[in-house]
């Protein structure tokens, strides 16, 4: 069996699931830990027919990833091997970034809001972490974000979450809860909560090592 411990962090949009998890490998110094973030494994829909990429196009149903490929890597990682990203077909080798090699190490975190709608995916999860936070308050989260750190205006940012997030979150994110090892309520000061969960997760490194 592998010693890597891989955790998975997920939740609704805008629950926190980035700023919880750099908080936790901060907490977790100076014990290695890789990252990798669902989004950069969304397709490009480059493969959609043009005139209907756009109908096509969602960032919160699971066809938005490329499971077989994440999978696959974080298979490796977990069998201490190393991975390349980002992938063809996907929107970050569309914009460019530079392929990057990822070394495997003691400890593999997966953030993402679908990532425990994958059943192959969940399969290789020593640890699951669902961030639990009002629909209020990530709506008003996702809109700031959209607004500020995005590119798009208010109306943009409503609309998109009409279409997307309202009919997508319920069925393909929301569900995948009952799957969580752990439900973390993350508004407000959770210093806490990362170190318990830091502390849990340096034990089982630990002696799995």
């Amino acid at each position: 069996m592998s010693d890597v411990l891989v955790v998975g962090i997920s939740g609704g949009s805008a629950a926190g699931k980035t700023t919880f998890t750099t908080a936790l490998v901060k907490a977790l110094d100076p014990l290695p830990v890789v990252t990798l973030n669902q989004d950069r494994y969304f397709r490009d829909w480059e493969d959609v027919p043009e005139d209907q990429r756009e109908a096509a196009r969602t960032s919160n149903h699971p066809r938005a990833v490329l499971w077989e490929t994440l999978t696959a890597h974080v298979n490796a990682l977990k069998q201490g091997e190393g991975i390349t990203v980002p992938i063809p077909g996907t929107r970050a080798m569309k914009r460019g970034e530079t392929p990057t090699n990822i070394q495997s190490g003691p400890l593999i975190v997966v953030e993402g809001h679908l990532i425990f709608n994958h059943e192959p995916l969940r399969a290789l999860m020593d640890v699951k972490v669902f961030l639990d936070v009002d629909t209020h308050e990530r709506v008003l989260r996702r809109m700031l974000r959209d607004t500020t750190k995005g590119n798009m205006n208010l109306e943009q940012a409503v609309a998109w979450y009409r279409r997307d997030v309202m009919p997508n979150y319920p069925v393909h994110t929301e569900p995948t809860r009952k799957f969580a090892d752990l439900i973390v309520p993350f508004e407000g000061e959770v210093d806490r909560a990362i170190e318990v969960v830091a502390n849990g997760i340096r034990g089982m490194v630990t002696k799995a090592g």
